[in-house]
């Protein structure tokens, strides 16, 4: 299956965005629905609305007629992060990232449009103690310890709903920290943003951080994965994803080499990680690894901040 009409909700966010981008390079129609959304130059039709509310985004989805939907959307009205603000508000999280995307289904389903594919995140997963020190692969049983991890494992049962109920074929990609510029970094990439900050500035910087290492990748290999299982409706129902194995002390002696004579001193404290390590073998077996490593993410993200910062 090839797909050629793509409407992605959440297209205005920082993943959203990218596979709009992405899939405009490769001569498909895309279009974008969400809050706040308005007509531009950029070729991507844009539709207003909340999709957690009737009406909008069925209207949205008879006038582009698109092949696949992608969920990309999530609660986060303040810009705080989205571990954050699920915690201020557990309930509107739980009614946008799973109620919104079951919304989303429903109108799949009435309109005949068969492929979801769902931005999902490894936080459905608990803490690494439940699953032993080997990384977890898809078997390995949910057990979300935050508010936004709850809100995204209800999004995956919707999912299921989809599926089962309704006859989709429905894939939940279950992120890992998403790295990159156009973005600046709250929440669970903060201290991530407090070493970028320091070397944008120029800042001598001695801060503890934790020693484990986790999975992050670069926001336009995401949209890779995206593109590429908006097109396969065989693909698993849920896929990991891991991308790039990091440690805080990696980005601080990255950042020192791309500023010469800045003093980035990353101390690892062993500190229990929040989250396991996650396998994405099956992800790779359809095609897709990361081609931007830690360099690319550093130094664009690094070169952006310090012409806003300018």
């Amino acid at each position: 299956m090839s797909a050629g009409r793509i409407l992605v909700v959440g297209g205005s966010g920082f993943v959203g965005s990218r596979l709009l981008r992405l899939a405009r390079s490769r001569g498909l129609a895309v279009a974008s629905f969400g809050p706040g959304e308005a007509e531009g130059e950029d070729g991507v039709r844009r539709f207003a609305g909340l999709a957690e509310a009737p009406g909008a985004l069925l209207a949205a989805m008879e006038a582009f007629a698109p092949d696949a939907v992608v969920w990309a959307a999530g609660h986060n009205p303040s810009g705080e992060g989205l571990a954050r603000t699920a915690l201020a508000d557990p309930a509107r999280a739980v009614g946008v990232n799973a109620g919104g995307f079951a919304a989303v289904l429903g109108a799949c389903a009435e309109l005949g449009v068969r492929r979801v594919v769902q931005c999902g995140s490894t936080v459905v997963y608990g803490p690494p103690g439940l699953y032993g020190p080997a990384r977890v692969d898809e078997a390995a049983a949910p057990a979300p310890r935050t508010a936004y991890g709850l809100s995204k494992h209800m999004a995956e049962l919707a999912a299921d709903w989809g599926a089962d109920a309704l006859g989709l074929s429905v894939t939940t990609l279950r992120l890992p920290l998403v790295l990159g510029p156009g973005r600046w970094y709250v929440g669970a990439a903060s201290l991530y943003a407090r070493l970028l900050r320091a070397a944008a500035l120029g800042a001598d910087l001695d801060t503890v951080v934790p020693a484990a290492p986790f999975d992050a990748l670069h926001g336009d290999d995401a949209a890779e994965a995206l593109l590429l299982l908006a097109g396969m409706p065989d693909a698993p129902r849920r896929l990991n994803m891991a991308g790039l194995t990091l440690t805080y002390t990696d980005l601080a002696e990255a950042l020192a080499t791309l500023r010469p004579g800045l003093r980035l001193l990353a101390r690892p404290e062993p500190l229990p990680p929040d989250l396991p390590l996650v396998d994405d073998a099956r992800l790779r077996a359809l095609g897709w690894a990361p081609r931007r490593g830690l360099e690319a993410i550093l130094s664009e993200t690094l070169r952006e901040m310090m012409e806003e910062t300018a």
